[in-house]
């Protein structure tokens, strides 16, 4: 019976250390808002890295402690706590920015998104720039070109010369688009892609 307890013990003891070093920086996986000399500030963490807005690249991240190291086009080091709902941030110059959480489907959709058509298996790339350009193409294809627009979490496109119309529902947590059906018979067809940020 001791040799039992001793065992529940330690794996509860364990299930504690797990949870405090994984659970220590949980919080921060959110997208964060705020501004840094004049300008606005916004940090979007995901599981391994984190965009910060308009950088080009995505950038790496570590937590040790309450330190948090940021190493990218924008590199920083700064102590972190929250308080009031609020990510504050104390940089190496002893400043300290506050920075106030942003809905998931804020998050910004701009970039390159990848993925398969199912069932045939053929790459999918597409293209979501801003002032509404698109772009997509299978694997080995010309790009064809068109315009999107966000309904909340419904995205509507229209492709160019004969306006053929696809929509897909974005998935924020997931980065995820999912086309079910197109239009035309060039249409895209069931595929679900995601963002990729490197």
């Amino acid at each position: 019976m001791p040799a039992r307890r001793f065992t529940i013990v330690m794996t509860l003891v364990l299930a504690v250390v797990v949870l405090a070093a994984t659970g220590q920086d949980a919080g921060l996986l959110k997208r964060w808002v705020g501004t840094h000399e004049g300008r606005p500030l916004v940090l979007d963490f995901y599981g391994d890295s984190m965009v910060v807005v308009n950088d080009v690249h995505v950038a790496d991240y570590s937590v040790r402690g309450r330190r948090l190291s940021v190493s990218g086009d924008t590199s920083f080091t700064a102590t972190y706590w929250f308080a009031l709902d609020r990510l504050l941030l104390e940089t190496d110059a002893g400043v300290v920015l506050t920075l106030a959480q942003q809905d998931l489907l804020a998050r910004p959709m701009f970039g390159q998104w990848v993925g398969a058509l199912s069932p045939s298996g053929t790459g999918v790339e597409l293209y979501l720039g801003r002032g509404g350009v698109a772009r997509w193409r299978t694997a080995g294809s010309g790009w064809t070109d068109g315009e999107w627009n966000r309904r909340s979490r419904t995205i509507v496109f229209t492709w160019m010369p004969d306006s053929t119309e696809w929509s897909a529902q974005y998935d924020p947590l997931g980065a995820a688009l999912l086309f079910e059906e197109t239009e035309g018979e060039n249409g895209l067809g069931f595929a679900v892609l995601r963002h990729r940020y490197r």
